[in-house]
């Protein structure tokens, strides 16, 4: 194939393909890909637990959705994935309907043209949801150099090398965000993408570039990346670009292109972004008298501002940065117009009981861990991740030791959308603090790679929010046998 032909396929293959699944709370991309073997694209699903029946078992609450994802051309179906995804297990019903569910499915295909069928269902005995989506979609030709789609990155940390998952790229472990939705008060753009097969057509170095484009084609200010690289195979691309205020809110794309040293177009690619304004829905709830009793019942400002701060650990990203960019001015009837939306999203079946549920939730935390910031559980690392994820399955309380500073280790069966997840925290200054969370093995959280050291060092005075650099570094100690680093490792 000539370099002209190869323009002109990229300038017409290039789609992101997202689709509505006919209710809102359901969500669905297919995206693109290639391994050093063959294509292959990915069904990246976000739905919410509310639309399934709740079933009880060992002692607690979950839904269970089965996902099917069929590939299809002109000639019959070319392959197919089948899973059954459980809700994270609640102590009753009406927790297990709160939140949202990720799903991804990763589905090997040749080149060509297909139809992608997505249906998911309530895998429940009697059930009787099911939503089905059918998008099409053309895989490009693997020997071609071309991106795969782009995806934005909700969040991130290093991969754990011995257990890497389908969320794993390129030693991180990256959540998707589904439909590329922004709130119009997000700081930055984080995305992920990879550029395939360059070593056909460049010698050596490209220069990979990115940036946000408004319709009329004019590039946003400050938003380019530049990035040298050497043709490869594969070369992953993942990076942030920051939104200001005056760039988030309108139409824009995001645009990933490289080219040769003489500034030939190698390969491009577009992905439309959607900004959603929260003030907009909250002014519109507060306008409408949308706001049940129970919320307009707070009229005090500064409890208002001090509950929706403890609801930042059950947010969602979009929530959290919404949460800490309009706390500071927002007037009651919009705070209490936040409360009613989020609940109303949250836990849809009933709102009010979800809201009481989560406020028994936040006083306990007050009580069992907010000593040490004035009664407010919410802003320490035990009652935040306690709030966040519920109740842990085990906790190993190690106050005592004389090798190591006090710590305690929390797994949990099921955290949010993982397994087998845990928590280790510890009080460095050995005084009647609050304890502080050194490492997680669980995406977003601190991933520090010197836990074990710290933890063992009383005379290491690195503060652990200096320490949350080593996130970057997806290095992993040796097991050592230690008992902090066994007890982590295996829990009981």
């Amino acid at each position: 194939m000539q370099r002209k032909e190869i323009l002109v396929f990229l300038a017409t293959a290039f789609l992101q393909f997202n689709g509505a699944m006919g209710q809102s709370g359901i969500s669905c991309d297919v995206l693109r890909f290639q391994s050093a073997k063959s294509p292959f694209i990915e069904v990246h699903l976000d739905f919410e637990s509310r639309f399934f029946q709740p079933i009880q078992g060992d002692g607690s609450w979950k839904t269970n959705a089965l996902i099917e994802a069929v590939v299809s051309s002109s000639s019959g179906i070319v392959n197919y994935g089948k899973t059954y995804v459980s809700g994270p297990p609640s102590t009753d019903s009406l927790s297990a309907l709160i939140g949202h569910q990720f799903h991804l499915e990763r589905i090997t295909v040749p080149a060509g043209s297909y139809n992608v069928s997505v249906k998911i269902s309530d895998a429940h005995p009697g059930a009787n949801f099911s939503q089905e989506i059918n998008l099409p979609v053309m895989v490009q030709d693997p020997e071609a150099p071309s991106w795969s789609d782009p995806f934005i990155v909700e969040a991130f940390a290093p991969a754990d090398q011995t257990e890497q998952s389908t969320l794993t790229r390129s030693g991180y472990e990256m959540l998707p965000v589904v439909s590329a939705q922004l709130s119009t008060q997000a700081p930055k753009l984080q995305f992920y993408a990879e550029l395939y097969q360059t070593d056909q057509v460049v010698d050596s170095m490209l220069l990979v570039s990115c940036w946000l484009e408004e319709p009329n084609g004019q590039v946003v200010p400050a938003s380019r990346r530049f990035f040298r690289k050497t043709a490869a195979p594969i070369l992953p691309v993942f990076t942030s670009i920051p939104l200001t205020a005056n760039s988030a809110g309108k139409p824009l794309e995001l645009v990933v292109q490289a080219v040769t040293k003489a500034n030939e177009l190698i390969a491009e690619n577009r992905l439309p972004l959607q900004f959603i304004d929260p003030m907009a829905t909250y002014d519109a709830v507060a306008a409408n008298g949308d706001i049940p009793a129970y919320f307009r019942a707070f009229t005090d400002s500064l409890a208002l501002e001090q509950h929706i701060r403890d609801h930042h650990p059950r947010a969602d990203a979009s929530q959290r940065k919404t949460i800490d960019g309009f706390i500071d001015y927002a007037s009651v009837s919009q705070m209490q117009a936040f409360l009613t939306h989020f609940w109303e999203e949250n836990a849809p079946e009933n709102p009010e009981v979800g809201w009481r549920s989560y406020a028994t939730a936040i006083a306990y935390a007050d009580s069992a861990y907010g000593a040490c910031r004035q009664g407010h559980g919410a802003e320490t690392d035990m009652g935040y991740i306690y709030l966040r994820y519920g109740p842990p399955n085990t906790i190993v309380k190690r106050h005592n030791e004389t090798d190591y500073y006090p710590y305690e280790i929390w797994h949990y069966h099921r955290a949010g959308a993982f397994t087998n997840k845990r928590f280790l925290f510890f009080s460095p200054h050995m005084v009647a603090e609050c304890f502080t969370l050194l490492h997680s093995d669980m995406l977003g959280e601190v991933q520090n790679s010197d836990w074990l050291h710290q933890l063992r060092n009383r005379e290491n005075r690195l503060r652990v929010t200096d320490s949350q650099l080593n996130r970057l570094n997806p290095r992993r100690d040796t097991f050592s046998g230690e008992e902090p680093e066994d007890l982590f490792f295996n829990p009981r």
